[in-house]
């Protein structure tokens, strides 16, 4: 379904601390988009975002609700993710876009009847993976299709972040630590984000999985969920990649490496650290003149000199070069790609809906591979359930 008029009207379902750290203050800043309506369970918390950002009387604590009440182009679904199954088949019945925050669903049989829901009412769907989107990423992605490392062999991609930091530093919702509402920390809440980001840059499907996902460090008072992740994927065109990640660590810490067999990248987003200190480092054994270099690389790179020398030179010398994009917020990026999308009628081919439910399957297969202590091979032929979330599932 292709709406025609300008103005994109929005809804957002849940107004914890990812919606109001990206969410409302992206949508406040992009053009013909107006925010209509809001919801969430905890009506104080309701009604404050509808007054902070100016849709005051619109606020409702029933998603059914809004559904029915409101008349709205797209609903951003940034509810605890035990909630996105139901509220997104609910809100593509009503011929509405879905943005559902990753991750898609909490397990694989959920996230595919999401996808359906989605083509079945004709309606966009996109996952709020906005790891694609930050810049240095994207350029990466581009390098590697260029060629410039030759062929991605391994790849290894990262993010540490304990509770206590972003997002959990607004202190608004706590579902993450929460078993019923999270399903899984580590692995489903941190992990999610760099298998899609590494599935991506490798260009390739996952076939087979393994990993581990368990609380190492974080007592059982404060939650029951996993604190600590480790995944192994095996890709269809023959390439490796590992995951790791943790929710104790009291500083956040990211790294994502490509190893080609014409050279190196390093990519870093969230944030930097002494041993992480550029965006973005590309080595190659490539024969480059100065004017063969892809723009990436010609318009954002560093030099050693002040004056650089290779300019000039017939070949590059084999040598690292830093990139540093600006440093643009992921989520606008990522929420006005989505958008537009809409507006052109076009697909969101970058985290669409069925990426998000590869995803999920991945996800999956680790808590399978934990049960059989073995390579688990993709597609899923059975619904995996996170034990965290089984009760919770059949309690509803």
């Amino acid at each position: 379904m292709v709406r025609s008029q300008k103005q994109l009207r929005v809804g957002v379902i849940g107004c914890g601390s990812i919606s109001q750290v990206a969410h409302f203050p992206s949508l406040a800043g992009l053009p013909d988009t107006r925010l209509v309506s809001v919801c969430d369970t905890d009506e104080a918390r309701a009604e404050s975002a509808a007054m902070t950002w100016g849709v005051k009387g619109h606020h409702y604590t029933n998603y059914h609700h809004m559904l029915e009440s409101e008349t709205m182009d797209v609903v951003i679904i940034a509810s605890p993710q035990a909630f996105h199954h139901e509220q997104a088949l609910a809100a593509a019945d009503t011929g509405v876009h879905l943005f559902v925050e990753k991750p898609l669903a909490c397990t694989n049989k959920e996230a595919w009847e999401i996808v359906a829901a989605a083509e079945r009412a004709d309606v966009r769907l996109m996952v709020g993976c906005n790891q694609r989107f930050w810049l240095e990423h994207e350029m990466g992605k581009e390098l590697i299709e260029e060629g410039v490392i030759g062929e991605a062999k391994m790849g290894r991609s990262s993010l540490h972040e304990g509770w206590h930091l972003y997002p959990e530093r607004v202190a608004i919702t706590d579902f993450r630590r929460r078993a019923e509402q999270a399903a899984s920390a580590a692995l489903l809440e941190v992990a999610v984000h760099r298998v899609d980001l590494l599935r991506w840059l490798m260009g390739s499907e996952v076939t087979r999985v393994i990993g581990i996902a368990k609380r190492i460090a974080t007592s059982s008072d404060y939650t029951t969920l996993d604190d600590a992740a480790w995944v192994l994927l095996d890709f269809e065109n023959g390439a490796t990649g590992a995951i790791s990640s943790d929710r104790f660590s009291p500083v956040v810490s990211n790294i994502t490496e490509i190893y080609g067999t014409k050279g190196t990248m390093f990519l870093s987003s969230e944030a930097h650290n002494p041993f992480q200190s550029v965006p973005l480092a590309v080595y190659t054994s490539r024969d480059y003149s100065w004017q063969d270099l892809p723009d990436t690389l010609r318009k954002w790179r560093y030099p050693e000199n002040f004056w650089p020398d290779d300019v000039l030179a017939e070949t590059l010398p084999k040598r690292w070069m830093t990139v540093h994009p600006p440093r643009e917020w992921s989520y606008v990026r990522m929420i006005k790609y989505f958008l537009e999308c809409i507006r052109e009628g076009k697909e969101p081919t970058l985290t669409s809906g069925r990426d998000g439910a590869k995803v999920i399957e991945i996800i999956m297969a680790v808590f399978k591979s934990m049960e059989t202590g073995q390579w688990v091979d993709l597609p899923l032929t059975e619904e995996v359930v996170p034990p965290e979330y089984k009760a919770f599932r059949e309690n509803r």
